[in-house]
Parts: C-alpha cells; sequence; structure tokens
C-alpha cells in the first residue's frame, strides 16, 4: 500500500467525504524536491515553500515559536498547508487533547501532500476544514472553545485571496456574535479632518455597548493656536511639539487613572513613541486608525513600533509600506458615515436661499480643484464653493461662501441636501485627477448617507464600495462641465442614485460596521484578552460557571446580573462594603490583596 493510499484510510475514519474528495483531486499544486536532509521539499512558481535543506528542523523552529503565546484550552487554526512540517511539529509540542485545526482551500494542494508525507502517528489530530472561504469560516466561528490563528506565510501565499476571503468571512461572523463589553479610550487629535471622525467612532462604540472614555484634545485647540503668534518659527515649533508631548502625558494619566482595555488613537493624536512605549510596559494594547493619505504624511513611519494594530483607508502598496516598516498588525479600514447625523433633511426656504444651489463644492483648496472648479463657473446654473484654505482664490472669490470659513458638519449635511449635483473632488497637489488615487474620502460616505446625487472622480478602490449606479465617475478631468451638465437635466435619474448610494451606506458603510471590524480583528488576533472579552469570558454568567468548585467565589459572583461584565476591582469593592468588622475567608483576602496590588502599579507617569 502506498503511502497516499495509507492516508487515504486513515483520513477515510476521520472524514469520509474528504477522503472521496481528495482521491478525485488531480494534484500537481506543489512541486516536490528532495530537500538535502534527504526528506521531501516543496516549491510552487519558483518560490520554496518549506526549507531546501532541512524542512524538519524548520518546522519545529515555527511550532515553538507559534506556541510561545498560547493557552490551554485553545483552539488553534493553521492557515497554510505545504507539506505539513509544520503542524506535524506542532502536534508533537502539545498534549495529546489540544484541537488543531487545518484550513484547507485547495484539496489539489494536499493531495499532493498525501502523496509523498505520513500522517500516521499524528494525522488523526488534525481538524480538517475545507471547502470554500464562508463554509470555512462558519465551521470555524462555530467553535465552543476560544481560537487563535497561526499562519505559515510560505505556504500561505500559495492561495492568498482564499485566505484574506476566510479571514475576512471569520471577522465578519463573529462581529455578528460580539456580546462582551470592553472599555475602549479613544484618543482624538487636537484639531483637523480625523477630529470629527473621532466623535463618529466614539458614538459607534457605545452604540455596540462598549464603555467609551474619550480624551478630546480639541479643548486645547485654542491654547494651541495661540502658539502661533510666536513670530519665530524654530522656536514656535519647538512650543508646539512640547505642547503636544504635554497632551501626550495627559493621556497617559487618563490611562493611569481608568486603565481601559485598548487605546484607539485617530489620526494626529499628540501620543509620542514616549508615551507609547510607556503604555506598551504597563501592557496597555493600542491601534492607530491612519485616515491620511500614506504617500502625502509620512509620520507613520517614526511611529510604526508604537501601536499594536494599525488600520490604515488605503490598501496595495500602503498595506505593504506598513508592513515592511515594521507593523505587526495593519489592516485596510475605510472611512464611513453616521447616518444619524449624515442624513436627508428639509431646508427652510431661508436655508434653501443661503445653502442651496444647482451645483456646489465642499472642501480645502488644494492645487487642482483651484485648477479645475473655476470649469463650474458658467450662466446655465448656479455654483456654490464652500470650505477653507481658499486665500487668492482668484475667480472662484465671486462663489466662495460665508468668507471661507470652515464649514461645521451640521452646516454641511444641508448643503448636501440642498445642492442638487454635488462635486466630490478628492485632494491633490498638482493639476488633475492623483495618478495613484486610491483612498475614498470621508464626503463620498457622508454625501451618500444623505441621500444626496454626487459626481466623484474615479478612485481605484470606489468600484467595491459603491458601483455605476450609485453616483457619476469622472474618469477624467475633461469630464467635469459635461457630467454635471447631464445630470442636472437628469433629476429622476439623480435621486435614483442617490437613493441607491443611501441604502448601500446603510447595509455596509457606517462606522457600526468599521468598528465591528476593528473589534473583531483586534480580537481574532489577541483571543485570550479583548477576544476573550468580546466572547463573554468576562461576564458574570461564564466566571460563575468556571468557578462550581470555589463557593466563596461564586458567592461573590452570584451578586452580579448575568450579563455584566466583572472584574478584579468590582470583587474587591463589593468585599470591602462588608466593612472593617467583617470576618473575610481566604479567597476575599487574596483579592483585596491582589486590588492593592493592582493599584500601586499604576504608576504610569
Amino acid at each position: 500500500m502506498t503511502i497516499f493510499q495509507k492516508n487515504i484510510e486513515l483520513l477515510r475514519r476521520q472524514d469520509a467525504e474528504l477522503a472521496a474528495k481528495i482521491l478525485k483531486a488531480s494534484g500537481g499544486t506543489l512541486s516536490i524536491h528532495p530537500a538535502k536532509s534527504g526528506v521531501p521539499t516543496a516549491v510552487v512558481k519558483n518560490r520554496a515553500i518549506h526549507s531546501a535543506y532541512d524542512p524538519i528542523r524548520e518546522g519545529e523552529l515555527w511550532a515553538n515559536h507559534q506556541t510561545e503565546n498560547c493557552q490551554p484550552g485553545e483552539i488553534l487554526v493553521v492557515l497554510g498547508v505545504g507539506l505539513l512540517y509544520h503542524v506535524e511539529a506542532m502536534c508533537s509540542k502539545l498534549a495529546q487533547g489540544s484541537v488543531i485545526i487545518v484550513i484547507v482551500p485547495d484539496l489539489s494542494e494536499l493531495a499532493d501532500v498525501f502523496s509523498v508525507r505520513s500522517l500516521e502517528g499524528w494525522g488523526d489530530r488534525i481538524c480538517w476544514v475545507w471547502g470554500n472561504p464562508e463554509q470555512m469560516a462558519l465551521q470555524v466561528a462555530q467553535q465552543a472553545s476560544r481560537f487563535r490563528l497561526l499562519t505559515y506565510e510560505p505556504a500561505l501565499l500559495i492561495h492568498p485571496k482564499e485566505y484574506d476571503a476566510f479571514r475576512s468571512q471569520l471577522r465578519d461572523q463573529l462581529a455578528e456574535g460580539v456580546h462582551g463589553r470592553l472599555h475602549i479610550m479613544v484618543i482624538g487629535p487636537i484639531y483637523g479632518g480625523s477630529l470629527p471622525i473621532a466623535g463618529y467612532v466614539v458614538r459607534a462604540l457605545e452604540a455596540l455597548g462598549h464603555r467609551v472614555s474619550w480624551v478630546d484634545h480639541s479643548l486645547h485647540d485654542p491654547g494651541y493656536q495661540h502658539l502661533n503668534t510666536i513670530r519665530d518659527a524654530r522656536l514656535r515649533l519647538t512650543v508646539q511639539q512640547r505642547f503636544s508631548d504635554m497632551l501626550g502625558v495627559i493621556s497617559l494619566a487618563h490611562v493611569a487613572e481608568d486603565p481601559p482595555d485598548f487605546v484607539l488613537a485617530m489620526s494626529q493624536s499628540p501620543l509620542s513613541m514616549a508615551v507609547l512605549e510607556q503604555m506598551r510596559r504597563k501592557k496597555v494594547m493600542t491601534a492607530m486608525w491612519f485616515v491620511e493619505n500614506f504617500r502625502h504624511l509620512t509620520y507613520w513611519q517614526q511611529m510604526i513600533s508604537g501601536y499594536d494594530f494599525w488600520f490604515v483607508m488605503q490598501q496595495g502598496a500602503c498595506l505593504d509600506a506598513f508592513k515592511n516598516a515594521g507593523a505587526s498588525h495593519v489592516s485596510y479600514l475605510p472611512l464611513a458615515a453616521d447616518p444619524t447625523i449624515h442624513q436627508s433633511v428639509t431646508l427652510t426656504s431661508e436655508e434653501r436661499e443661503e445653502l442651496g444651489s444647482d451645483v456646489s463644492f465642499l472642501g480645502a483648496g488644494y492645487h487642482n480643484r483651484r485648477e479645475l472648479l473655476p470649469e463650474l463657473l458658467r450662466d446655465e446654473w448656479t455654483f456654490k464653493l464652500w470650505g477653507n484654505e481658499w486665500e487668492q482664490a482668484g475667480r472662484l472669490q465671486t462663489v466662495l461662501q460665508r468668507n471661507g470659513e470652515r464649514i461645521d458638519t451640521p452646516t454641511s449635511v444641508k448643503i448636501f441636501n440642498g445642492t442638487s449635483v454635488n462635486v466630490n473632488l478628492h485632494s491633490y497637489t498638482s493639476e488633475g485627477f492623483d495618478p495613484n488615487g486610491d483612498s475614498v474620502n470621508p464626503r463620498t460616505f457622508e454625501l451618500a448617507s444623505c441621500g444626496a446625487f454626487q459626481v466623484i472622480d474615479q478612485r481605484t478602490l470606489l468600484p467595491e464600495l459603491f458601483d455605476d449606479s450609485m453616483m457619476s465617475v469622472m474618469r477624467t478631468p475633461e469630464e467635469l462641465v459635461s457630467v454635471v451638465r447631464k445630470y442636472l437635466h437628469e433629476p429622476e435619474q439623480r435621486q435614483s442614485m442617490a437613493e441607491n448610494s443611501r441604502k448601500r451606506v446603510v447595509m455596509s458603510h457606517t462606522y457600526l460596521h468599521r468598528m465591528q471590524t476593528l473589534l473583531s480583528i483586534v480580537g481574532l488576533a489577541s483571543p485570550d484578552r479583548i477576544g476573550g472579552i468580546l466572547r463573554g469570558d468576562r461576564q458574570a454568567e461564564s466566571l460563575l460557571a468556571r468557578s462550581r468548585d470555589y463557593p466563596e467565589l461564586a458567592s461573590l459572583l452570584e451578586s452580579f446580573p448575568k450579563t455584566d461584565r466583572v472584574e478584579l476591582v468590582d470583587l474587591a469593592k463589593v468585599i470591602r462594603q462588608k466593612g472593617p468588622e467583617a470576618k473575610l475567608n481566604r479567597d476575599e483576602l487574596l483579592i483585596l490583596m491582589m486590588d492593592e496590588y493592582r493599584q500601586e502599579k499604576r504608576d504610569f507617569v
């Protein structure tokens, strides 16, 4: 009997359907060669999947590294098949009862493995999960125990799209089942475009049921802006930097006063590397949502190692750049809208007189906008320009509203609703459209959420967010006037497209959706911390079920509502309420000791 036949017989006892499928699989995904040590190794398209010298030793080193952070009782989910040396090494390291799941996106690859590698003695410990990404994600998500994803990168690169789809499906399915309550600290900037986004994030997290502490540094904006009165440029920059550093220390004080489960910082938040390193020393998990163009604002390069998680609004080159710079976790997270704020409204006659128009643009005065928007100065329609940074606007000065002051969110919503054709032109520091234009700005989602019609310049990431039935996409700058003219004469088409875009936002592109995605990504990467809390591991009901052998602790937990999250500080508070004369048992004394130790170690600053 061949190795392949023996493996099929072993598999048939575990999963007869999978065994039958592999018998029909063609194989040929892996190119098998002998390694220097004499055992088989594999290559795919000139890329080595295992060591050409000693793949067994390589697998052992991988398993040693991967199991460093694994916790008892976790299900280990391995992404990356290859020739399974790494999985066999994992089996040898773990206790017999440990559960190991291997994700198999391509049965042809597994057929190649079965032809050269014997599974005897360890293969029966593997749970093979196969099928399309959605089916595989559902099987994993339904596991009762918490699980940890482990990736074997060389084999992962054979089927990158399938593995990405699996992780995306798993993330979405887990997000739907989240019920644990986190304490999240959101740290915002002093000013700028990410400031309102921070507010939307706070509201979304609160709506999801989490406790949110918002460190709102916009309160310090007047003092920061007053520093611009310092005439000496070098001195002014020095003082502004020290002001920002002070706000970072204030943020650290907030963390020390009420330690969160993790800190979510927005772009331009005043957190220095020194502050972030102090948080890391104190085991505070940190994340940054970088809602900037990574090519234009490059301060992320100096901050890359400061955050545990990075979330960016660009893909491709951006993700590669962050990974190459040393980001341990970086994920694509596009912007969104808040439909409770960005919504259809009816303008009064006075508001329509001031804020309404046939055509409008709202935004800052970047070079490409100064170049293109004068084309809209025509007698055949009314055109209004809104926003700041339009000094020396030339011909556009005649249509600039409110002397170029910054427009707040409620007013912008009314402008969107009062305009027949909203022009959404992404910023670019040169002429025309950005040739590397990929990220989609917040205005796209906000206009759509308002049920407002828009014409927008082409962006490579736009089609996966909105399609052509939802907004008019300009491929070249020369199309601007003709597209505006076309849709001004098609009100029914405008209304239909705007309603389609509004429905898409509500279904897929709100800040609730984005925060669910963000939390599920963090939870997947830290199953014993954030993941455990999100699953409800720290709710009174769950803790009570695990404390039946400790009646004193169980009696304490029974005093809390079942769905309440219970921490050490909560137990200590209940014990102290018994009064100074109460006779405490050993477990209660230990809880008080640990709580005292916790308070003594809050020396963040």
